[in-house]
């Protein structure tokens, strides 16, 4: 057992940081503030780097590493982003495309990993998830949108809305073939045995999208999109027709991992700046870091997301094992270690940042510093987005102590 990451992992988390300290870092608050997207030579500078490569196979134009170790690698690029990026805005837009990039490979069609891959690789496709709609978010098995084959066509044709939806405007950026994994209803009286996984390109006819105005995160837009008859041919299928629940339950299993990083990798940057600031800032003679008041609480952030962190390394490790080796772990194991981790690294993250302002007066209230921007930027991660904390302890709660516990059903 060896909870260090291996030589060539912390080369890469070496040559990232570099770049990313050097490139982003001094452009986050720029990136917030214009709310404009992710600069281009940003994201070209990243896949240059093979960032969007690390969850995508060398035959579609990713990096050559070790299947089992996809998932460890996109853990650990989202993480270093987050510290370059506390708006997260850039760890945001990097984590959709890694997470359901590598869901396209495990579910996708030869012929629909060849369309959409090698460009997400490149940085030229958004690769995002959309299951959520305007009714609620949680409640997957209550979704409305169905998608009905039609012969005539030969395709299945969409109709719905869905809401709180990231990415229409980078999707109207880059242009085909960008888009999202769409869950939806091919059979509506089946109930979650009738729903099924597909990608919906985002420039197809039939397709009208809006944008929010969040509260964080600005340098990537949230919307809503409404489908009106939009064809979708076969190939579109993610797994199989009619297992599009637990398709997506396995999805959001691997996003959750990279949601915790991001949170994770900006509560890790914040702390640091807290312990600088502490450690040059004097009050009555000695520096703030002298008052237990606050060196006790920031021992007590450290200990949390040091806990939290070996535990997402875990969980990563699992799903990695469990997808090249089927059978190594159950869906209830890796269920509830990542759930875990989705559940603690948010409020985590908000926690620190807060403490963080706090430890700067009125200093930490200004623009001044970047804390802010991580407080705004989790928020969307505590609210709900990638599964809402309370969800996550149904998950556990069901998964440990079996029906009886079960929050989902009467």
């Amino acid at each position: 057992m060896d909870f260090r990451y291996s030589t060539e992992q912390n080369l890469y988390r070496q040559a990232i940081r570099e770049w990313l300290t050097k490139n982003l870092e001094p452009r986050a608050r720029a990136i917030d503030e214009a709310e404009d997207g992710i600069p281009d030579d940003i994201t070209a500078g990243m896949a240059e780097l093979g960032i969007f490569g690390v969850t995508i196979p060398e035959e579609y134009g990713g990096l050559p590493l070790p299947e089992d170790e996809r998932l460890i690698y996109a853990m650990i690029t989202v993480h270093e982003i987050a510290r370059a990026d506390l708006s997260m805005s850039t760890p945001v837009y990097t984590l959709l495309t890694l997470g359901w990039s590598y869901m396209i490979n495990r579910y996708g069609t030869e012929e629909l990993k060849r369309e959409i891959l090698p460009l997400a690789a490149q940085g030229k496709a958004f690769v995002g998830i959309n299951t959520t709609e305007p009714g609620g978010g949680s409640d997957l098995g209550a979704i409305k949108t169905t998608a009905i084959w039609n012969d005539d066509k030969q395709a299945f044709l969409l109709n719905g809305e869905k809401a709180y939806v990231s990415g229409p405007k980078e999707c109207a950026k880059l242009g085909p073939p960008s888009g999202h994994c769409t869950l939806v209803k091919t059979d509506p009286a089946s109930g979650h045995k009738g729903m099924t996984f597909i990608w919906v390109p985002a420039h197809l006819d039939g397709i009208q999208w809006t944008v929010y105005d969040d509260m964080g995160r600005m340098g990537l837009s949230t919307g809503g999109w409404i489908y009106k008859d939009v064809e979708l041919p076969r190939k579109y299928v993610l797994g199989e027709e009619g297992k599009g629940f637990y398709a997506v339950m396995d999805g959001f299993n691997a996003a959750r991992v990279l949601v915790a990083a991001a949170c994770l990798g900006g509560a890790e940057k914040a702390l640091e700046i807290s312990g600088e600031y502490t450690a040059q800032r004097t009050t009555f003679g000695k520096p703030l870091g002298k008052y237990e008041g606050i060196s006790f609480e920031m021992a007590d952030d450290y200990m949390m997301l040091d806990m939290v962190k070996l535990n997402l390394q875990r969980g990563a490790w699992m799903i990695g094992q469990e997808h090249t080796n089927p059978g190594t772990f159950s869906r209830k194991e890796i269920n509830k270690v990542i759930s875990t981790c989705k559940c603690q690294a948010p409020p985590l993250a908000h926690e620190i940042a807060r403490h963080g302002m706090m430890y700067h007066g009125a200093f930490g209230y200004t623009k001044e510093t970047p804390l802010e921007m991580l407080l705004r930027g989790v928020m969307s991660y505590e609210v709900g987005a990638e599964g809402g904390l309370m969800v996550m302890r149904g998950v556990i709660a069901r998964d440990e102590w079996g029906e009886t516990h079960n929050p989902f059903k009467d």
